[in-house]
């Protein structure tokens, strides 16, 4: 069975909230900055069944501060993504 960072997951649905609101660069090579630079600075969140996941997922809701602790990752992801793109360089 394959494991899952479920913290990868829930630094998806954050970027994907932000970008609702914001306008950011969403080419890839942003896009994928962005998650790598958020999840280094974070803690991984494995799980390796779909009840793990699942069960997860309602707990990283339920605890307010793993969100914000997201949140805060996400926006310094896209603050420094923002100010150092790498999708023109070659």
């Amino acid at each position: 069975m394959a494991f899952i960072n479920m913290m990868e997951k829930m630094v998806e649905l954050r970027m994907e909230e932000r970008y609702k609101s914001e306008e950011y660069c969403s080419c890839e090579q942003c896009i994928e900055d962005i998650k790598c630079i958020a999840l280094n600075n974070l803690p991984p969140k494995y799980v390796s069944t779909t009840k793990g996941e699942l069960f997860t997922k309602i707990d990283q809701q339920m605890v307010r501060q793993n969100v914000l602790d997201i949140d805060v990752a996400v926006i310094n992801a896209i603050e420094y993504v923002t100010k150092r793109p790498r999708h023109n360089l070659k």
